[in-house]
This record gives C-alpha cells, sequence and structure tokens, in this order.
C-alpha cells in the first residue's frame, strides 16, 4: 500500500507530491494526461516555444515565484505598444496607450472602489465574509451595470472583465475582478503587470520539472482516475482501466470542472457536492496567430468579439509576428479557419494578414473541461472553506481552491502545498 496517492501531475499535484515526500512519505501521483502541467503546457510551434496555457508571471506571486527564482529561469516582458485599440459599439477607436488606460484606470478605479476595506488581506478572502457577502452574490455584469460609466469606459470595463473572467460576465462571479486588484496591490497598472506582462524564457516546464524531481516519486501518464473510496484505514483509487490502488491518504489535484467526472464513495458533504455541480465560469480561449503586416506592436480591447483581448506577443524576422489573443468562450474559437480569423483581426488590427493559427480547446478538453478559475456568485461565502476541508483521508488542491492567486500557477503551488502537508500528517 503507498503512502499517499496524488491525482494530477499539474503544479498542485507536484508541489503536494514534493511535499509528501519531504515529510518522509511516498508518494505515487496518477495523471490522466500524456504530459505533466495541467493547464500549463510548454510547446513549440514552427521552432517558437510558447505556452498553450498559463503564461504570466509575477514577483506579487510568491509561490511561484520562489520556484522560479530557484529554477534560475529568466523572466522576460511582453512587448509594449505605444498605441492602442478599443472596440465601442463596433466601433473602432484608437489612439495611445495612456489615452486608454486613463479610460480603463476611471473604471477599473470605480468597480473595485473600497477594496481596501473590503479585501485587506488579499491571501485571506474570509478574513471578513461578512464585506465580501454583497459583491460574492453579484455577476461581473450585475457590478458593470451599477456603475455610472460612459460608453468608452463601460466598453473597455467589460473587456477588462472578459479578460478576468475567462469567460461570460452573466456568469462569473463579481468578487474575482476585484480579488485580481487586491492581490496586486489595489491598482489597475499593478494587475495587468501581474496577469499579463511578465513571462519565462525558458517555460513553464523549466521550473515545474524540479518541482516534481524532488517529489522522488512514481508517475504514472495516461492513468485517468474513475473512482476515489475510502474507509477507516485507507483509500482505494480505481483507474478508468480497472487497476485498483490502495493508499492511506489522497490528494485530488484535479481542476474544479473535472471534479463531477470522479466518483468519490462515500458520498462527499452536501456542501462539496454543490461546490462541485456549481463549478467555475472560466471558459474561454487562447488563440496564437501568426501575422505579417507593419512592424508594430498590437494591443487592442474588445467588448463585443471572441478575441476580448489581443496583443504581440513575439516579435519574428522580417515582417512577422505572434499575436496572442484571448475570448471568452472557447466554443467561439474557428480552429484552422484562417479567412475567419482574417475577418475578427481586421475589427481590431486591420493592415495585418493571418498566415497561421495554433489553438487548444481547454473548454473542451476532457482533463481541464475550462481555463482559470472565475468563481460563479456565492462561492466564497458558501463553498470555498469547504472544498478546502479535509473529507476524511480525502483532500482537494487545486489552483481553483487556492486562497490567493486562484486560478494562477501561484495558486495551484499554494494549494498544494496545503494538501500536501495535510496527506503526509493523515499518513503519519
Amino acid at each position: 500500500m503507498h503512502d499517499v496517492i496524488v491525482i494530477g501531475a499539474g503544479f498542485a499535484g507536484c508541489s503536494a507530491a514534493r511535499e509528501i515526500r519531504r515529510a518522509g512519505k511516498r508518494p505515487l501521483i496518477l495523471e490522466g494526461n500524456d504530459r505533466i502541467g495541467g493547464r500549463t503546457w510548454t510547446a513549440h510551434w514552427d521552432g517558437q516555444q510558447f505556452e498553450r496555457g498559463g503564461n504570466f508571471f509575477h514577483w506579487f506571486q510568491p509561490h511561484v515565484w520562489s520556484e522560479i527564482v530557484a529554477a534560475g529561469c529568466t523572466p522576460v516582458a511582453m512587448p509594449q505598444s505605444p498605441r492602442s485599440a478599443w472596440l465601442v459599439g463596433g466601433e473602432l477607436r484608437t489612439g495611445s496607450h495612456l489615452d486608454r488606460e486613463e479610460i480603463a484606470q476611471r473604471a477599473w478605479n470605480a468597480y473595485n472602489e473600497g477594496s481596501e476595506q473590503i479585501l485587506p488581506f488579499p491571501f485571506t478572502p474570509l478574513a471578513h465574509p461578512e464585506r465580501i457577502r454583497r459583491l460574492d452574490k453579484m455577476t461581473i455584469e450585475e457590478r458593470i451595470n451599477e456603475l455610472d460609466l460612459d460608453s468608452d469606459e463601460r466598453a473597455v470595463m467589460v473587456g477588462e472583465g472578459e479578460g478576468v473572467a475567462s469567460g461570460h460576465l452573466d456568469d462569473a462571479g463579481a468578487l474575482t475582478v476585484m480579488r485580481w486588484h487586491a492581490l496586486s496591490g489595489h491598482n489597475l497598472p499593478s494587475t495587468q503587470a501581474a496577469a499579463g506582462q511578465i513571462m519565462i524564457e525558458e517555460g513553464t516546464i523549466a521550473f515545474l520539472q524540479p518541482i516534481l524531481d524532488a517529489a522522488a516519486c512514481e508517475l504514472r501518464l495516461e492513468t485517468p482516475v474513475a473512482a476515489v473510496e475510502q474507509s477507516a484505514d485507507r483509500v482505494i483509487i480505481t483507474t478508468r482501466a480497472g487497476e485498483s490502488i490502495s493508499a492511506e491518504a489522497v490528494v485530488v489535484t484535479v481542476p474544479l470542472n473535472v471534479l463531477h467526472d470522479i466518483a468519490f464513495e462515500p458520498s462527499l458533504s452536501e456542501l462539496k457536492q454543490g461546490g462541485i455541480a456549481l463549478g467555475q465560469a472560466g471558459i474561454g480561449s487562447k488563440l496564437l496567430l501568426k501575422v505579417k503586416g507593419p512592424s508594430e506592436i498590437v494591443s487592442a480591447l474588445a467588448d463585443d468579439h471572441p478575441f476580448g483581448f489581443v496583443d504581440t506577443i513575439f516579435e519574428l524576422d522580417g515582417d512577422e509576428q505572434i499575436l496572442v489573443c484571448f475570448g471568452r468562450d472557447g466554443d467561439e474559437i474557428r480552429d484552422r479557419d484562417i479567412a475567419w480569423a482574417q475577418q475578427q483581426l481586421d475589427r481590431l488590427a486591420p493592415g495585418f494578414t493571418v498566415t497561421g493559427m495554433n489553438f487548444h480547446d481547454w473548454k473542451a478538453d476532457e482533463f481541464a473541461q475550462g481555463t482559470w478559475a472565475a468563481h460563479r456568485p456565492g462561492w466564497y461565502t458558501t463553498y470555498h472553506a469547504e472544498m478546502q476541508r479535509p473529507e476524511g483521508r480525502v483532500i482537494f488542491a487545486n489552483s481553483d481552491l487556492a486562497d490567493g492567486w486562484a486560478g494562477f500557477v501561484d495558486g495551484a503551488i499554494e494549494s498544494g502545498i496545503r494538501g500536501g502537508r495535510w496527506a503526509a500528517a493523515a499518513a503519519a
């Protein structure tokens, strides 16, 4: 019998396994995919290394930054454009970067008014549940609707909101935006820097692999789990292939939207079942476009468009560059349809010719079923603490359940550390 089984080999699972090993216990990692990384994925396209999933990191994120430093990785900044574009009711506006940022800051500050009092301790979201209750009951759309914004401010705030939510504003919870704001020091420029400006030259695999190596454990890829059964002294994991594996405890690190695919016996608490049924609203898209055109950096924001954000991520030789496009719904992307991509890009950055597309549908990915966590209304005041609470010999630990940077790699490491320490103690 194993000491602890960890389900999932993303940052949460590998961090949990490392904590278990540090405590002198033997972890076993079971991963459904044929690779490690979860919702991060260092890949290559026409000789260019890039990230299909999680891409941006910052020193405001303490858990991940310590791993980046320990691995000796190199931070690099996104190219910055002095010019910006934004879509308002189908009309393309252009101006300096400062022009758009002044609009964005007016709307963003109105949305997040009072954040210092509502979330004074950003890494402890439930420190004052009475202060977050109102926003926790609302969607992002409802919060925007109660603000007195002009047409430009509203359009830009909708674009910013969809960027945070990676989903639809009538589905994602209003508190998600304020939590990013608070975690970044309660201002928009810092939030933008923390969430979308700093990349790692060597890729996420460069600081994930050392975490897994330190766990010094057996890893079984392409081993999806079907069921978790527990008794007074053990848990039995049943894989989809029908194999049964026993351990003293289990850390389940699959994304929140995937938990419904695993059967738990005995049944989880009613609140946990409710949290799993609620899921999270991040169902967006990340699309890379290779384009030819003017030698200028692209920066565009839209309020009603399959690409809410379009920015230059890599400048290539000659007149080529690669754009990263973030959207609100993976179903809106027509993969491999260059003509469609060209039509959409022309609405935001005319003058460029699309020559290639690279897209992974995270919404349709059976081991992700969505992107980063944008919790739905009611999550924090109803389900958050319960989802973190051990259920017998079972504990859930993934980025979606983090106290701090939920939905980010930092949150995955935070949650994995917590889960691994609990599991090691349970296996004592």
